[in-house]
């Protein structure tokens, strides 16, 4: 009797020895799960909380992970609903340096850098009102505006305006081409005059682009007070006056320069008169 009694003891505590364990396990995955909630690992804590449900099976167990596992749901959606949104990329357009100066007779082409943020060869450049003198092309890598000028035969700076767009912004890139040198020559450097004075007329040749205020591409700038000087267009006419037996210049004569302008350049006549 107390052998049946022995063994029938050993198979009950058999029995019940996975219920006392699985209590145990389950805790554990439930605790873990809260603490991974803390973390807001809320997708380690759901696994947890199944996990503990799988163990123990209990109405009460159930109820409670399900409980959890809800709170994680509703938290991992509000997470994703307060994610921020990624902006686009701030799109800039940069000339670094937007003035060009050309000249006159231009050996090679020219390029103006072009910064476009994010990286792209998506703009386009124009000249504005097409004035005819300028060709506008693009590097391989698209980070080069190319600007190619004709010669130009003028003495004055000649200026044309490019403008380079991206998306919706726009830059101006400001060309000048510098002039060739102007010529101003005249045909007698050195001009002679007796006491009594006298006229003389001296060609002079220009071919500056410039017109000053008397309507010629040249301008007297300077001659002595005892020389009248007067100009067309081609010709530079000089009256020289007298010198009077009282004049302190009358034995030893006077000498003076008149100076012809045209834009940096400038033409020197003696006068001499004994």
């Amino acid at each position: 009797m107390n052998r049946i009694l022995k063994i029938l003891t050993v198979i009950v505590l058999m029995a019940l020895a996975p219920a006392a364990a699985y209590p145990q396990s389950a805790s554990e995955s439930y605790d873990t799960g809260l603490a991974l909630m803390k973390k807001q690992d809320y997708a380690g804590a759901i696994a947890s909380f199944r996990a503990s449900m799988a163990i123990n099976k209990s109405a009460a167990n159930v109820k409670k992970c399900k409980t959890q596992i809800a709170k994680c749901q509703r938290l991992q959606k509000n997470n994703k609903a307060k994610a921020p949104v990624p902006a686009a990329p701030q799109k800039s357009l940069i000339i670094p340096h937007p003035m060009l100066t050309v000249a006159a007779n231009p050996e090679n082409e020219l390029g103006v850098e072009i910064d476009v943020t994010p990286e792209s060869n998506d703009w386009m450049a124009s000249v504005n009102g097409n004035p005819g003198w300028i060709e506008l092309s693009k590097s391989m890598d698209g980070k080069y505006l190319i600007v190619k000028a004709a010669p130009t035969d003028k003495t004055v700076v000649r200026h044309a305006d490019i403008t380079v767009v991206y998306d919706n912004l726009s830059r101006t890139v400001h060309v000048a081409q510098l002039g060739n040198e102007p010529e101003l020559s005249a045909n007698n450097l050195f001009a002679k005059f007796k006491k009594k004075g006298g006229q003389m007329l001296i060609n002079v040749n220009c071919n500056s682009d410039t017109v000053y205020a008397n309507n010629f591409n040249w301008i007297i700038e300077k001659a002595p007070e005892w020389c009248n000087a007067e100009g067309t267009s081609t010709n530079l006419v000089l009256n020289v006056e007298p010198i009077e037996k009282k004049d302190p210049f009358y034995k030893t004569g006077r000498t003076g320069d008149i100076i012809l302008r045209s834009q940096n350049q400038e033409c020197i006549i003696r006068i001499d008169q004994k």
